[in-house]
């Protein structure tokens, strides 16, 4: 007796797997997919567009560093390339992310789970963009002090030298002074003083030394405030992309279509509310 019925009927010859038509590529709206977030898109639909962002978020961190290392080891400059990446991984991940966003919202739509389990895709870009935003605030705060004490030395560098001397001295006598208030204090054995001792040493002169001076020709504000901070949000989103690429797999790309299309010949009534949103 043969098995063969019209629901056996190959719905794509290439895509034989495919036993419902809601999931066929030629029912996929790309600028749907990929920019409405009211929708609802099946399980194949969204995996599609899942795979191109993780891709795109993968080959924007591996490509500029890997080839940064081959200039490197070829005896080139891998500094153009690595900057290129450091400043367009940032704008792929967010791009990326807010794509991923509205996938989501639209697999959680169509499988009838609440769309605001969404938001956690954006949570690490707006933790991202938070720390990073904080970090160039405090580095334009920076920058601009520097800038306004450059304008000092610049108009009597012996002055401002002298002025630093005294700084340094004053800083180096209350250095002096907590050591000795240290060492006067520690009655207890060498092992635990010599750690208070080197503690003290850190707050040392030479500490407010690091980094541009006033007397050096001031760095470009993208180097001192856009390079260091950054990064941030690709780290950020690097890291927590690891969990949600997890539920994502896990849970959201495999959460039932709680519908049946119209070629599996059940229910009916679900089968009209599942393609509604493709009529």
């Amino acid at each position: 007796m043969s098995d063969a019925t019209p629901n056996s009927t190959v719905l794509d010859p290439d895509r034989p797997w495919i036993s419902d038509e809601r999931q066929l590529p030629s029912r996929m709206s790309w600028v749907d997919s990929l920019f409405n977030p009211a929708g609802a898109s099946p399980k194949l639909h969204f995996t599609r567009v899942w795979t191109i962002c993780f891709f795109l978020q993968f080959f924007i961190v591996v490509i500029p560093f890997g080839l940064g290392i081959l200039i490197s080891l070829a005896g080139g400059n891998p500094a153009p390339v690595k900057t290129l990446g450091l400043y367009a991984s940032p704008i792929v991940f967010i791009v990326t992310t807010i794509i991923s966003f509205v996938a989501h919202s639209r697999r959680l739509i169509d499988a009838k789970k609440p769309s605001i389990f969404a938001i956690i895709v954006l949570l690490p870009l707006l933790g991202g963009l938070a720390v990073s935003g904080a970090g160039i605030m405090k580095s334009s705060a920076e920058y601009d002090k520097l800038y306004a004490e450059r304008a000092v030395y610049l108009e009597n560098p012996d002055a401002w030298r002298e002025a630093q001397l005294e700084k340094r001295q004053v800083a180096q006598a209350e250095m002096q002074a907590r050591k000795a208030e240290a060492e006067a204090n520690a009655e207890v054995g060498d092992g635990e003083a010599k750690p208070a001792q080197r503690g003290q040493q850190r707050g040392g002169p030479g500490q407010g030394m690091r980094g541009p001076r006033a007397d050096q020709p001031l760095p470009s504000q993208l180097s001192f405030i856009l390079k260091p901070n950054v990064g941030i949000i690709q780290l950020v989103l690097f890291v927590a992309n690891i969990f949600i690429l997890i539920w994502s797999l896990m849970w959201v790309a495999r959460v039932p279509d709680f519908g049946k299309s119209k070629n599996d010949g059940s229910g009916a009534g679900s089968s009209t509310q599942s393609d509604d949103v493709f009529a």
